[in-house]
């Protein structure tokens, strides 16, 4: 069953509010399913001032097409979008770690 969660990473300069995740579809990677990995795949994911999502690099991959799987769900997700100082909304790249793990 996959899991998903915004890794803590120092908040930047300026930015009051880091983004926070709305939604984000849970989908199964076969290759855990199968028994063949399991583990995490870390995203840099850049969320726009509207809180959609704008781009997705898999920086930490486990193989078995679970990095795709996890970046096209972040391609689908929705957040909060970051905050400045001022109170604005601002684009901001985050670390996201998705994780698929088998369940018993």
């Amino acid at each position: 069953m996959p899991l998903a969660c915004a890794t803590a990473r120092p908040r930047p300069p300026g930015i009051r509010d880091m983004p926070a995740a709305v939604s984000v579809p849970m989908h199964p990677c076969p290759a855990v399913a199968n028994g063949e990995v399991e583990g995490s795949v870390v995203l840099a994911v850049l969320v726009g001032s509207s809180g959609k999502v704008e781009s997705v690099r898999i920086e930490h991959d486990i193989g078995g097409g679970c990095g795709e799987i996890a970046a096209a769900a972040l391609r689908e997700a929705v957040f909060r979008p970051a905050i400045a100082d001022d109170g604005r909304a601002v684009s901001l790249e985050i670390r996201y770690q998705y994780e698929f793990r088998r369940e018993n």
